[in-house]
């Protein structure tokens, strides 16, 4: 399910400067309870596949990394949508960071639609900036997090999904 509604939310967004599709965001994310093989542990998505960063239990991160919001850390999966600002500051000048901001709003809404299509529940949460770019370096070194989306059980969803009985994990 996390692989699906990740390689349609980043499918890419038809810009004047990318017709093809613009890919301006990476999603990092940690995975605390993912089912279907997925180790809990930090992973960036990258070429519609899932790499693992490193392996662990991150939940206590992932609650700190969004201004110490407890979603972080209770969601299956929380998304880190990061963006190379100077790289794309370089190729877009001033717009650039405009641009970064729209792709990332518009793949967190794929993500947000990934996630209600599954019925499960997904919500945007605020962040330490620099932060999130140290526990995730070295491979986000100089990037910027743009924006953040957890997705996990919703109780209200749980209850349309499976008619009253528990719930299961993304």
């Amino acid at each position: 399910v996390l692989q699906t509604i990740l390689e349609r939310a980043t499918v890419g967004i038809p810009t004047d400067y990318a017709p093809g599709g613009a890919r301006l965001v990476e999603p990092y994310l940690i995975a605390n309870e993912v089912q279907g093989g997925l180790d809990p542990g930090a992973y960036i998505f990258r070429d519609g596949d899932l790499r693992l960063l490193e392996r662990g239990d991150f939940r206590r991160e992932a609650g700190f990394l969004c201004l110490e919001q407890e979603l972080g850390a209770t969601a299956a999966a929380t998304l880190f949508l990061m963006a190379d600002l100077p790289r794309t500051l370089d190729v877009l000048g001033a717009r650039g960071y405009r641009a970064a901001q729209l792709e990332a709003g518009i793949v967190a809404g794929r993500l947000y639609l990934g996630a209600y299509a599954y019925r499960f529940g997904a919500t945007g949460l605020t962040f330490y900036d620099d932060a999130v770019t140290e526990f995730f370096s070295p491979d986000a070194a100089g990037k910027s997090c743009m924006l953040v989306t957890a997705i996990g059980e919703s109780p209200r969803l749980r209850r349309a999904r499976s008619g009253g009985k528990s719930g299961e994990a993304l």
